[in-house]
């Protein structure tokens, strides 16, 4: 499997309970309920060793929701949800249980990148909108 497969396959059961969809993989559904992954970038030099490296994978997550401009709480609903998935990532490092990216790499911790999910957009035609997640995998890669 490469890097990419691996980290869709990791986040895929949580989005599924949270959203109730699947993950659609660098492709961004504008259609409500939906949670995209988006990679950032892959195996980015963070530091050079004689034989090893450690890196970075980058991705975000997309969630598309529901929006509305009245009093009720859907918009809050949305943001809690996408920081039900930051909890999640916390706690996925926290506990050390970390995405398999085989023998020659050492995962060191996996992060989000912010403190809250960011409202990326509103889409006023459709009444949706997005949060951005932004995470990151640290690893160290033997050659």
């Amino acid at each position: 499997m490469t890097r990419h497969e691996i980290m869709k396959a990791y986040v895929e059961d949580k989005v599924t309970e949270l959203a109730g969809s699947l993950v659609s993989f660098n492709f961004a559904d504008d259609s409500p309920d939906s949670v995209s992954f988006l990679t950032n970038y892959s195996g980015k030099l963070v530091k050079k060793y004689l034989r090893a490296a450690e890196k970075e994978y980058g991705f975000s997550i997309l969630i598309n929701w529901h929006y509305s401009t009245e009093t009720d709480d859907l918009n809050l609903q949305a943001m809690n949800l996408a920081q039900e998935f930051m909890n999640w990532i916390d706690e996925q490092n926290r506990s050390k249980n970390f995405p398999d990216f085989g023998e020659k790499c050492q995962v060191k911790k996996i992060e989000n990148l912010q403190n809250m999910p960011n409202l990326a957009t509103v889409d006023w035609e459709s009444m949706t909108a997005q949060y951005r997640i932004q995470c990151r995998v640290l690893y160290f890669e033997k050659e």
